[in-house]
C-alpha cells in the first residue's frame, strides 16, 4: 500500500512538472529574429461566425534595437507641463470659426503611423514653409529650457495632422496651417505607445496616463505644447524572450471569428504602460500620483471594433480600439474584462526570463 502511494505522488510530482514545463515550451526569439518574422506583414481573410468576411492586410511595425528591457518608471516632477508661445495657433483658427467666417480645413487630419518627411514644408501653399525638422528642433529646444531631455519617434507620430482656416466664402486663407503632432517617447529604441488602461472596454479602476508629446505649432511666436514626461527608475530586465508572430496574430483571431473585430487598421510593437501592482488608489488622487508605472514589452492591435457582434453597423462601432497582446505567451487581453473592481485588470504580473526558457 505505501509502495502504492509513493508511486502516486510520484507520478503527481511529474505531472505536475510537465504542466510546469509546458508553460515554457512553445519557441522564443530575440527581437531581431521577431523583427524578421514580421517582415511578411499580416494578409490573411477571416470568416466571423456570421459569415462575414474580414480582410487583414497590413503591414507590421516592429520598433526597437536588438535587446527589449522591462522598465520601472516613475512620473517626473513636474508631471505634467503646458507652454505656449504668443498665442495659441489652433485657437486663432476657432476664433475666426466661432465668429461665423471661418472654418477648419484639414490637409491632414489625425493621421495615424504616417512616415513624416522631416524636410518637407507641408502647408507651403498655405502660407507655412515650416517643415517638421524645424518644428522638432524649435520645440525640442523649449524641453530642453525647461529640463526635459527626451527622445521620441520623430519620424513616425502617433498622429499628425495639419490644419488651416479659411473665409467660408472667399476661400481666402485666414489662419496659415499649423502643425498638430502627437508624439511617442521612446526609451531604447522602444516608443511607449498606450496605457494598458485602454484596452478595455470599461478601462481600469484607478486614473491612468502614458508619456507623450503634443505639438500645435504655426510659426516661432505662434505654438503650444503639451508633454508628460517620466524617468526610468529600475530597468527589471535587460532583455526578454518574445513569442513568434505567428501566435500574436493567433491571439486576435479569435476575436476577429467572433465578429468583434471587423476591420485592423495596425499591428506594432512597443512598450505597454501597466500600472503598479501594489498602488493603492484613493478618492481625489490623480494618474500622476501613482508612484511608478511598468514598460513591459507588447504588441499594440488598432481596429475598429463591434461591441455588439451581431450588428454590423457603423453606429456600433466603438471606434478605434487599442487591444493589448502579450508579448510573450500572445494572448489577448479580453476588451470585455471587468475582474477587477468591475474594471479590467491592468496591474503588472510581472516576465518570464530568458532562463526559464532556455
Amino acid at each position: 500500500m505505501k509502495n502504492l502511494i509513493c508511486m502516486g505522488i510520484c507520478l503527481l510530482a511529474l505531472l505536475l512538472a510537465l504542466v510546469c514545463t509546458a508553460a515554457y515550451a512553445q519557441e522564443y526569439y530575440t527581437l531581431p529574429e521577431i523583427r524578421e518574422q514580421a517582415a511578411q506583414g499580416w494578409h490573411e481573410t477571416y470568416t466571423d461566425k456570421y459569415g462575414r468576411t474580414r480582410q487583414v492586410d497590413i503591414d507590421i511595425e516592429v520598433f526597437g534595437e536588438e535587446k527589449v528591457p522591462v522598465i520601472k518608471a516613475c512620473w517626473d516632477d513636474p508631471y505634467a507641463l503646458l507652454f505656449q508661445g504668443e498665442k495659441d495657433p489652433y485657437g486663432e483658427i476657432t476664433e475666426e470659426v466661432d465668429k461665423g467666417r471661418g472654418e477648419y480645413v484639414f490637409l491632414y487630419s489625425s493621421v495615424r503611423g504616417m512616415t513624416v518627411d522631416l524636410d518637407q514644408k507641408y502647408g507651403e501653399a498655405y502660407g507655412n514653409d515650416l517643415t517638421p525638422r524645424e518644428v522638432y528642433a524649435f520645440i525640442e529646444q523649449c524641453l530642453q529650457e525647461r529640463g526635459i531631455d527626451q527622445d521620441y519617434i520623430w519620424e513616425r507620430p502617433y498622429t499628425f495632422s495639419l490644419v488651416y482656416g479659411q473665409h467660408k466664402k472667399s476661400g481666402e486663407v485666414l489662419v496659415p496651417p499649423v502643425y498638430y503632432i502627437w508624439l511617442w517617447p521612446q526609451e531604447q529604441g522602444l516608443p511607449i505607445m498606450e496605457h494598458v488602461g485602454s484596452a478595455f472596454q470599461r478601462d481600469i479602476d484607478v486614473p491612468y496616463t502614458a508619456p507623450y508629446l503634443q505639438i500645435w505649432m504655426r510659426d516661432r511666436e505662434n505654438y503650444s505644447c503639451a508633454v508628460i514626461d517620466f524617468d526610468v527608475q529600475e530597468v527589471l530586465a535587460e532583455d526578454i524572450p518574445l513569442c513568434a508572430v505567428d501566435k500574436v496574430i493567433e491571439g486576435a483571431r479569435k476575436m476577429i471569428e467572433d465578429g468583434h473585430i471587423c476591420q485592423v487598421l495596425s499591428l506594432r510593437f512597443g512598450y505597454v504602460v501597466y500600472t503598479d501592482p501594489d498602488y493603492q488608489w484613493k478618492r481625489g488622487e490623480t494618474a500622476y500620483d501613482m508612484p511608478a508605472g511598468y514598460l513591459v514589452p507588447s504588441w499594440i492591435l488598432e481596429c475598429y471594433i463591434l461591441n455588439n457582434p451581431k450588428v454590423d453597423k457603423l453606429s456600433e462601432y466603438a471606434g478605434v480600439a487599442t487591444l493589448v497582446i502579450n508579448a510573450q505567451t500572445g494572448e489577448m487581453l479580453d476588451w470585455f474584462d471587468t475582474s477587477y473592481h468591475g474594471r479590467g485588470d491592468g496591474r503588472y504580473k510581472g516576465f518570464i526570463p530568458w532562463d526559464k526558457v532556455k
